[in-house]
């Protein structure tokens, strides 16, 4: 096994000061609904100077100096989580780890595994509820080839995954010294907000969680969007993402079928809300603006091929419901109750036994593939173990349209899932 060592730790703090009237930073009511874990990220590259000892001298220090100017814009990172209402911005700064990776990382590539993946990414993957949840995490893993890995853990209370992409980019874009403008507007308590007794959802889960990672090229993408059109419940092809989910969904619910009591299966998925509004809010906008839609109730025991069209229709029905209007009902005098009411659906079934509850993300137009701090785009992107049981999160590829869906499970349904026939003709599972 590949052993990954921590040898150094430091904490860098914002390269001025945030001032005093902004040292009080009210999360907004979706960020209070946030789930308590930290969202992982992955970025890796390869060497760029032969000489492996300088080069990681030189990626140490410039990653050090332009995290320092980043967090004078995103200043609520280097603060600390009092609870489900404030971040104390109070510029505590964010801890940085050095690591080394006793492999190279052409070698790594081949057949990464999941255990070593968790190693290169700080920290735990829940936050405590102690009251000093730090919003941010860094590892800088250096690998024998002089090749890098950058390891983040971000908080979900503070940030979504398009917040994540906007701060890395800026990061990335600061360690290039380029022209690029570095403002950025935090998303403020006033659009949606705040309300007593809101807190998030969901929680670590007891279960043993095992991570599989599936591979599903372009063509392969282009099979299922065909063979999902010709159903009659379908006006149009469902999306790419709308028919990998249902791929996915259909293959949970076969290994949850022989396994108990559990009788219906609901899926969610997380939207971004930015371009939904009225007005549009930019991409830019830093910290949580999604909802997690919920569908409609699917028998378990008529989970078969016949389910063709009517699983990519029922997720096509709860994305497209995240319109306009549903976003003003959000930001008015009942928005909490609509919110809290669509999260707590979502919590009961997560915790009831009759109920099996799957979870959807997309990443897949995050642009984390451009993601450069001047030595180069990443040759891989990826994330680590996620310990929220039946869940898939979906990241583009480099190189096509194909994508990787990184698949969460307890272990005893993943033994089943992976062996099934219909998931195995469409995905590869390196």
């Amino acid at each position: 096994m590949v052993k990954v060592e921590v040898i150094s730790k430091e904490r860098i703090k914002p390269s001025s000061p945030t001032p005093l009237h902004l040292r009080s930073f009210n999360l907004s009511l979706l960020d209070q609904l946030a789930p308590r874990f930290y969202i992982p990220l992955l970025l890796f590259y390869t060497a760029k100077d032969s000489n492996h000892l300088l080069q990681t001298n030189q990626v140490a220090q410039k990653l050090r100096t332009s995290l320092s100017k980043t967090l004078a814009i995103f200043y609520p990172l280097a603060g600390r989580l009092k609870d489900d209402d404030t971040i104390d911005c109070n510029d505590q700064g964010v801890e940085v780890f050095h690591a080394r990776v006793d492999e190279h990382l052409s070698e790594f590539l081949k057949k990464p595994h999941m255990e070593v993946l968790d190693q290169l990414v700080p920290g735990e993957s829940f936050c405590t509820r102690s009251g000093a949840d730090v919003p941010l995490a860094i590892q800088v893993n250096s690998f024998e080839c002089g090749g890098v890995a950058i390891g983040v853990r971000l908080s979900h209370k503070i940030a979504d995954g398009t917040a994540m992409a906007e701060f890395i980019s800026k990061w990335a874009a600061t360690a290039r010294a380029t022209n690029e403008a570095m403002d950025t507007t935090l998303v403020s308590a006033s659009i949606f907000q705040p309300r007593s007794s809101v807190s998030s959802y969901l929680y670590p889960t007891s279960e043993t969680i095992v991570t599989r990672r599936l591979v599903l090229d372009a063509s392969a993408i282009a099979a299922l969007r065909a063979k999902a059109a010709g159903h009659p419940t379908l006006e149009s092809p469902p999306t790419r993402v709308v028919a990998v989910s249902a791929l996915i969904w259909r293959c949970f619910m076969k290994a949850k079928r022989d396994k108990g009591p559990t009788t219906v299966s609901v899926s969610t998925h997380a939207v971004n809300v930015r371009g939904r509004m009225r007005p549009l809010v930019p991409e830019s906008y830093f910290g949580n603006l999604w909802v997690a839609t919920i569908t409609e109730g699917v028998m378990i025991s008529e989970c078969n091929g016949d389910m063709q069209g009517v699983l990519e229709k029922q997720l096509g029905n709860a994305i497209k419901a995240v319109d306009s209007d549903f976003i003003e009902e959000l930001k008015g005098p009942d928005g909490s109750i609509k919110a809290h009411e669509g999260m707590k659906k979502v919590a009961e079934n997560y915790w009831d036994s009759d109920v099996h509850l799957c979870h959807f993300s997309s990443w897949c137009r995050f642009p984390f593939y451009e993601v450069d701090f001047g030595w180069g785009k990443p040759i891989w992107v990826s994330i680590c173990t996620i310990p929220i049981k039946t869940s898939a999160v979906f990241i583009g590829r480099r190189w096509d349209d194909g994508m990787e869906v990184w698949v969460n499970m307890e272990a005893d349904e993943m033994a089943k899932f992976e062996q099934d026939q219909e998931l195995l003709s469409f995905v590869r599972i390196p």
